[in-house]
């Protein structure tokens, strides 16, 4: 699935074209992009398939994945990636520390009693904090209309 994240001053757009041919648009806040950026950097490094992006893939729409009746009936996959990508959005900011991010993470797990087996090591955590941070780097240098190109699969 091809997302662009398009850049139209205080809103943003949101595109996913799936493989079918079918399109999912979604208007966004000025801040969203940088939620968004972080939920497919979680996904992509950790190959969640019913994430945010998993689920767009899989046929909801972005109003739906809104509704808070869908959001309690989808996989607990989809709780772990949001409160996974809050922490890596923490971390981006200095919020936590690379050695206290599995941490903040399971402490919301136990928050929700959610039982999901997710073992983060250093080298993972790293590697998703650089890639937020060069993709938003990218974000912030685009103009007007500019977006940013992402592709998104699912492996069977």
């Amino acid at each position: 699935m091809k997302i662009q994240i398009v850049h139209k001053g205080n809103r943003n757009q949101l595109i996913c074209e799936k493989k079918d041919g079918t399109v999912e648009r979604a208007d966004l806040g000025p801040k969203l992009p940088y939620h968004d950026i972080a939920h497919f950097v979680v996904e992509h490094q950790l190959k969640f398939k019913n994430g945010f992006y998993g689920n767009i893939y899989n046929g909801y729409s972005v109003k739906q994945l809104s509704d808070k009746e869908i959001i309690r009936k989808l996989p607990a996959e989809s709780t772990v990636s949001e409160i996974t990508t809050r922490a890596l959005q923490s971390l981006a900011a200095g919020a936590c520390t690379v050695e206290q991010f599995t941490e903040i993470i399971h402490q919301e797990f136990t928050r929700y009693a959610i039982n999901f087996p997710l073992a983060l090591d250093e080298k993972t955590i790293r590697q998703m904090l650089w890639e937020y941070e060069n993709l938003v780097a990218q974000w912030e240098q685009l103009k007007d209309d500019q977006g940013l190109e992402l592709h998104f699969e699912l492996e069977n």
